[in-house]
């Protein structure tokens, strides 16, 4: 078990409701509706259970939670600020069905503390609302390239919004943190150093590839490679080839792009890697037609998301693959799109599209998706629309390629 820190607004949790699922733990918790209230859940500690070097658990505890301790004649002469407060949440991480992916569902809830709550005044200063617009964040960088000092530059944030001294929505100390990750983005020396390291695998063994652009700056902009035991493996198994770019570079958010596929013991196998700039279309084009020339020949069958622009690009570089969408990928985002509308019928509604989605035949899903739609009143719904718009890149994958997406899915989607 492990615990770490974790600041939560002091705000009452709206939208909130046991068996709730939702996919991005983090992400959820900051960007929920959030009202001021007296029943809330604090600034928290968070218990993390692990099975296999994985979190299956979050408890959620009130930062004040627990016993006071007895401290030593070392420790500082401060009051503790524990008071037993049982305010917690648990969310538990499950999958309701194996083509669905693993979701965080509210498995406790208890909101009422037995303390006093933070003021208004006094929330602004926990780092959850602590904020730098993209707006701000422009006009910070621009006066530190005049040369103003970071007090400076709050101060004249502070008379351009006509706000009164220290009620901008960050801190000094957020100041110092943006420009140490504006250092990082435009350091240099590790693309520098990636280079080199490409350079010297090439040389090592000449049979490991790498092709990388530049951008009119000369700084790095996409880099592809590939190891010389992936060749053997594309020309294998190579026919149907799942690509992602779920991941990022935490230091410079870029994208990291995966060629995977499927050996003869159901193992995920490594076809090439890639670092892009960006996900546009001209970026993809670039990615696909190194791949395809790099490998010698495109594969049979290519497996995506849902991205436009990938799409444009597959279809320009790679006209005679079928390209094909993974159900994890859809389903991945069920939660967001139905939780809200559905409420207590959304887990139903997750089953019957299972149901759809072990059907045996394409007239056998023809006659029951129009069922199904309507018993849920989602004939206008536009996701729904989609779907079966695309029903053509994605039904029929499932019946051709089923243990290819289950397969590639649980070794590393949510890993």
């Amino acid at each position: 078990m492990k615990m770490l820190n974790y600041p939560l607004a002091n705000h009452k949790l709206t939208n909130l409701s046991l068996g709730k699922p939702f996919l991005h733990f983090k992400k959820h918790l900051l960007c929920m509706k959030v009202v001021p209230s007296k029943t809330v859940l604090l600034c928290v500690k968070i218990d993390l259970t692990e099975e296999k070097n994985r979190t299956v658990r979050r408890d959620i505890y009130c930062h004040r939670g627990g016993k006071k301790q007895l401290k030593s004649k070392h420790h500082r002469k401060r009051e503790s600020i524990r008071c037993g407060c049982n305010a917690h949440m648990r969310l538990t991480f499950k999958r309701s069905y194996d083509i669905f992916p693993e979701e965080w569902h509210i498995t406790k809830f208890v909101k009422e503390h037995n303390h006093e709550l933070l003021s208004p005044e006094a929330m602004r200063f926990l780092p959850v609302n602590r904020i730098i617009t993209p707006e701000d964040e422009q006009q910070i960088l621009l006066y530190k390239e005049a040369g103003l000092k970071v007090q400076q530059i709050v101060r004249v944030m502070e008379l351009q919004k006509q706000v009164k001294h220290g009620d901008l929505s960050f801190l000094e100390k957020d100041v110092h943190n943006l420009f140490a990750k504006v250092s990082r983005l435009h350091g240099a020396s590790d693309a520098v150093d990636l280079i080199e390291y490409m350079e010297n695998s090439k040389l090592q063994d000449k049979n490991f590839q790498y092709v990388y652009t530049l951008d009119a700056e000369k700084r790095l902009e996409n880099l592809f490679w590939c190891h010389p035991q992936s060749y053997e493996w594309y020309e294998k198994y190579g026919d149907v080839v799942v690509f992602d770019t779920t991941y990022k570079v935490n230091a410079y958010e870029m994208p990291c792009a995966l060629f995977v596929g499927v050996n003869n013991y159901g193992k995920t196998v490594l076809f090439g890697s890639a670092l892009l700039r960006n996900e546009t279309t001209n970026t993809f084009r670039w990615l696909m037609k190194t791949f395809v020339t790099t490998m010698k020949k495109p594969s049979k069958t290519i497996i995506t998301d849902q991205d436009r622009w990938m799409s444009e690009a597959i279809a320009i570089e790679m006209p005679t693959t079928k390209h094909s969408y993974c159900i994890w990928h859809i389903s991945s985002k069920f939660s967001c799109w139905f939780t809200a509308l559905l409420r207590t019928e959304y887990q139903n509604w997750c089953h019957d599209f299972y149901i759809l989605y072990r059907m045996n035949s394409v007239e056998e899903f023809e006659h029951n998706w129009f069922l199904i739609v309507k018993k849920y009143n989602l004939e206008n719904n536009k996701h729904v629309q989609g779907l079966y718009e695309l029903r053509k890149s994605w039904v029929l994958t499932i019946i051709v390629c089923l243990p290819v997406v289950l397969t590639i899915s649980r070794e590393y989607l949510f890993m």
